[in-house]
């Protein structure tokens, strides 16, 4: 092998071993980053649960409030029925007192 020869493998390795370092710094950040994705996804996973309590609890809460409006409407219903029937009373009671 002539020094030519021998220099230009030299060069090559040389770029080989650069190439293949760069690479492996390359492979350290990925994988720091897939680490702090599957960080991030644990705590959207949270996140998601926490959510899905919330609205759980909204629509307890939404019934709860949706059956106290029935419950109000019926009263009102009867208290304005009674207050009918009581004014018609009274409208009988003034007619055979005069």
């Amino acid at each position: 092998m002539t020094d030519n020869q021998f220099n230009q493998l030299f060069d090559l390795v040389t770029k080989s071993v650069n190439g293949i370092q760069r690479v492996e710094k390359d492979i350290i950040v990925i994988k720091t980053d897939v680490a702090e994705l599957k960080t991030d996804v644990a705590e959207l996973k949270t996140d998601v649960a926490e959510l899905k309590t919330d609205v759980s609890e909204l629509k307890e809460g939404q019934k709860r409030i949706e059956k106290e409006v029935r419950l109000n409407t019926v009263a009102i219903n009867e208290i304005v029925s009674e207050q009918f029937r009581t004014k018609i009373r009274v409208d009988e009671l003034e007619r055979a007192s005069v």
